[in-house]
């Protein structure tokens, strides 16, 4: 039977977290979620994610980027810059099991807060980094955000504007995925710690997280012949209806794609060959499993679309949502496609419980859980974020006075 009250893996973890904005710090609020002590270390007035506020007009300003990753922290605030704020931050790090920090490579280590430094007076420490492009050479060492990041890596590929400019993606993908990566690489090195003794130096980069998401399209490119375009002429591209050349598929994987109905688009998956068999049953054309232009999984692919004029032409038929619910009980993947005011209004958003509430009354705020959940215990710190150097007396007292 799950539980709530549990105990927590992180429970008598400290963790001292110099990231801002939202990678570094939605790996602490994990951490804090599994029960550690996540001590925030804010220069003056506080991290730059508590100005980073929502201008929808008709609401209230939200601090977006820092209320759903900041939940249940502590907050010390210093001036890393002057020798007072210095030694408050290394007798910290004596006690602590974790140091996360993001800044530019070398900063640390210039206010004499690397790694070097900090395991040297505490031999167990786990001393993690997080940067945006590695740090590895000249060309890693710039500073960095999701936005650049996302183009830097390729991650436009495809995506244009109306007016033929790359599409940024319109959320932090970068961010949210780094911090869970930087959180897993952290947890990794506490348990080798644990296991074997080796506190360990943990080092992520937003770039190679971005990369990592492309995977599957940049092994194509890895992999391509040098001598292709000399052995064979490449084939003349597919024109659509306005004359312009069709994006090609790459992979063999149609249809998986966002298709039309009688009322707008439904985004359906069907490429596996028993799925695609009963696909074709639902919207009434068995007919299509028997057409050689789609004999099989390439050829789907290769001949897209062909296929997504016969698919779109049944689909016609009915609303999408009607289609969804009839796919649904054939057990095939379909859905509409929601913006994100109807997706928190949705009974799937309800069913999970992403919604969590921090604070009381007239403070409580709504954000958005960290996705892993336990049956032994809730993973979620329900106390509203901290306010900038909320707990200076707590921590800054007991290290002067230790």
């Amino acid at each position: 039977m799950p539980s709530s009250d549990g105990p927590r893996p992180l429970d008598g973890y400290r963790v001292l977290d110099f990231t801002q904005n939202v990678a570094g710090p939605l790996a602490g609020q994990v951490m804090a979620d599994l029960g550690a002590e996540v001590i925030k270390i804010e220069a003056p007035g506080g991290e730059s994610a508590r100005r980073i506020v929502s201008v929808v007009p008709g609401r209230k300003p939200l601090a977006t980027y820092f209320l759903p990753n900041n939940r249940g922290k502590k907050s010390v605030m210093v001036d890393l810059r002057s020798d007072e704020g210095r030694e408050h931050v290394l007798r910290l790090a004596d006690s602590a099991d974790v140091v996360l920090e993001a800044f530019r490579p070398g900063v640390m280590e210039k206010m004499g807060l690397g790694p070097e430094t900090l395991q040297g007076r505490n031999p167990s420490l786990v001393y993690a980094r997080l940067s945006a492009y590695g740090g590895n050479g000249v060309n890693s060492s710039r500073p960095g955000l999701d936005l650049m990041v996302q183009a830097e890596a390729g991650m436009t590929t495809g995506l244009r504007t109306a007016e033929g400019g790359p599409q940024i993606i319109p959320f932090q993908l970068v961010d949210g995925a780094t911090g869970h990566v930087f959180a897993q690489a952290v947890l990794a090195a506490l348990l080798n710690r644990e296991r074997h003794g080796v506190a360990d130096v943990v080092k992520v980069a937003m770039y190679d997280v971005a990369v990592s998401l492309q995977a599957n399209q940049l092994t194509l490119h890895l992999n391509k012949d040098p001598n292709a375009s000399s052995k064979s002429a490449k084939p003349a591209p597919t024109l659509g209806p306005d004359g312009k050349p069709r994006k090609q598929v790459a992979f063999a994987t149609q249809p998986s794609d966002a298709f039309k109905a009688a009322d707008g688009h439904l985004v359906l998956s069907a490429y596996v060959p028993k799925h695609w068999a009963l696909l074709c049953e639902v919207i009434g054309r068995p007919d299509l499993t028997e057409d050689e232009r789609f004999a099989d999984q390439k050829l789907r692919a290769v001949n897209y679309y062909e296929l997504k004029d016969e698919l779109e032409s049944a689909l016609a038929e009915r609303t999408a949502a009607q289609w969804v619910d009839a796919l649904h009980e054939k057990g095939l993947m379909a859905t509409l496609a929601y913006n994100w005011k109807q997706v928190v209004h949705t009974p799937l958003f309800a069913e999970n419980e992403l919604a969590v509430t921090v604070g009381e009354g007239e403070n409580a705020q709504v954000v958005v859980r960290t996705p892993a959940r336990f049956d032994s215990f809730t993973p979620a710190a329900v106390g509203l974020p901290p306010s900038p150097g909320e707990h200076n007396d707590e921590f800054l007292a007991s290290a002067v006075a230790n």
